[in-house]
């Protein structure tokens, strides 16, 4: 009969296979994890821009706080730091924060 006459196709057929799903893994992994990552870190940011713009309104409309505050939001602590400059009537708001690979990163901006 015909399969009879094909002795060890299955061996080599499972092995190639298996061997193809290992480099695309190796390759295809590590992409997914950087990405994940950067859409994480683009969310944070996005995030401490949102604060950042909200306390710059509370600073215009109301009296300016000092100090650090700490706020969390989707599961990052954000930190804000007030700057008042005693020469000039403009007061620097910068919100840090930690990066998905535990990098400190800031956005600042000044009000007026």
């Amino acid at each position: 009969m015909w399969w009879k006459s094909n002795d060890g196709f299955f061996l080599t057929d499972l092995l190639l296979s298996l061997s193809a799903w290992l480099i695309a893994t190796t390759i295809l992994l590590p992409l997914a994890i950087y990405l994940i990552g950067q859409s994480i870190d683009l969310r944070h940011g996005t995030d401490a821009l949102h604060l950042l713009y909200e306390r710059l309104q509370e600073i215009k409309l109301g009296t300016p706080p000092t100090g650090i505050d700490t706020v969390e939001k989707n599961g990052a602590v954000f930190n804000y730091k007030i700057v008042h400059h005693e020469s000039e009537s403009v007061m620097e708001v910068c919100v840090e924060y930690n990066g998905y690979f535990s990098e400190k990163r800031s956005k600042c901006a000044f009000t007026e």
